[in-house]
């Protein structure tokens, strides 16, 4: 059938019509299609690029203003540990250094001595060497007692050796206790005067000058028993042998 001008006109306007409602029906949808391409309006859009950039520059001065904050208190923290750690270990070697410095040990210029005659035990003298120096000393091992013109130095008691070494600061004092005699000793005779050294730390002899400390009474009977202790921290100590 041969088509007329005006039906080809008809045809026209209607496929026409047919693409401008697809058109907009095209236009006035906002939802997203699923995998068969059909469209569901109830779904949102998914966020965009631009969302996603907004986002992260605020993520990333948030962290970056953390760090920064978080490094400067470590640091100063860190900082302070340091210095303080480092001021008060020099401070200690100071201290250490002064302290080795001003330790000596007791010599008869820094010390006074006096022997006393003791209760009791009976036949026993008590010696008090006082730190009369500004300087801290050591009494080391036992004094070396000579009375009058004797031979060699009193004997020690081997028993009463101390722990440790006594130490003086200024004015304290350390004690030595003296056996003079006892009913089995032999050869006794009364001595005037003492003579007091005091031990090397070596061990081996003495130091510094001796001290001349006044005996109790006039004379002091002694005999073959004589002995000495160790220098002791207190006089009950010293006076146990």
């Amino acid at each position: 059938m041969t088509a007329t001008p005006r039906s080809r006109r008809l045809r026209t306007l209607a496929a026409a019509l047919v693409t401008t409602a697809a058109l907009s029906l095209t236009a006035c949808q906002t939802g997203t299609a699923d995998a068969t391409g059909v469209v569901d309006s109830t779904q949102p859009p998914a966020p965009g690029t631009e969302s996603a950039e907004k986002q992260s520059p605020a993520t990333g001065t948030d962290s970056d203003t953390s760090g920064a904050s978080n490094d400067s208190n470590d640091s100063g923290s860190s900082g302070n540990s340091v210095n303080s750690g480092g001021s008060g270990k020099e401070a200690t070697q100071v201290a250490d250094r002064k302290t080795a410095k001003k330790t000596t040990s007791c010599t008869a210029k820094g010390t006074k001595v006096t022997v006393t005659d003791a209760p009791r035990p009976i036949n026993h003298l008590l010696i008090k060497a006082t730190n009369t120096s500004d300087t801290t000393c050591h009494l080391y091992y036992a004094p070396y007692l000579r009375f009058d013109q004797a031979q060699s130095a009193v004997p020690f008691i081997e028993e009463s050796k101390p722990q440790a070494v006594v130490t003086l600061e200024p004015g304290e004092s350390g004690y030595a206790g003296v056996l003079t005699s006892t009913p089995d000793g032999s050869h006794p005779y009364d001595a005037t005067s003492l003579t007091l050294y005091y031990a090397a730390r070596s061990g081996q002899g003495s130091t510094g000058a001796p001290s001349h400390p006044a005996l109790p009474f006039d004379s002091v009977r002694i005999d073959s028993s004589n002995a000495v202790t160790y220098w002791q921290t207190s006089a009950a100590d010293a006076l146990m042998w």
